[in-house]
């Protein structure tokens, strides 16, 4: 179940990289290739760190030692499972953040006059 859904998210996240790729062919807007990271890149390198953290909860939910940081911060009672849980992913939301941010500013306004004069030249009338 965890792989069919891991995998039906990759393949929704390559769909995103392809519309965002045609959104700049179609735009020339810079912004939309800075959206790639928080939208496509971000989440598809999320999915196998998700899956490390899976197993590495089981083994420590199980008492089994994990020699992986930051799981011994919880064997060494500096840390919580919860607080574990929690701090990750609040990471993970403010690089997410970060590079949405990013992005957004790095999108063009559309102007107006632009937009008219786009019709145009394609030969349609501005609305």
């Amino acid at each position: 179940m965890i792989g069919a859904l891991a995998a039906i998210t990759a393949v929704l996240y390559c769909v995103m990289a392809v519309l965002l790729v045609w959104k700049y062919g179609a735009t020339r807007d810079a912004g939309f290739l800075w959206l790639g990271p928080p939208l496509v890149l971000l989440p598809l390198v999320a999915l196998p760190l998700a899956l490390w953290l899976q197993v590495g909860v089981d083994r420590l939910a199980l008492g089994q030692q994990v020699n992986a940081f930051p799981f011994t911060l919880v064997e060494q009672g500096r840390l919580t499972m919860g607080g574990l849980l929690t701090w990750l992913n609040l990471l993970e939301h403010v690089v997410w953040g970060v590079l949405s941010l990013v992005a957004v500013l790095a999108l063009q306004p559309r102007r107006a006059k632009d937009i008219a004069g786009r019709g145009m030249r394609d030969g349609e009338p501005s609305r």
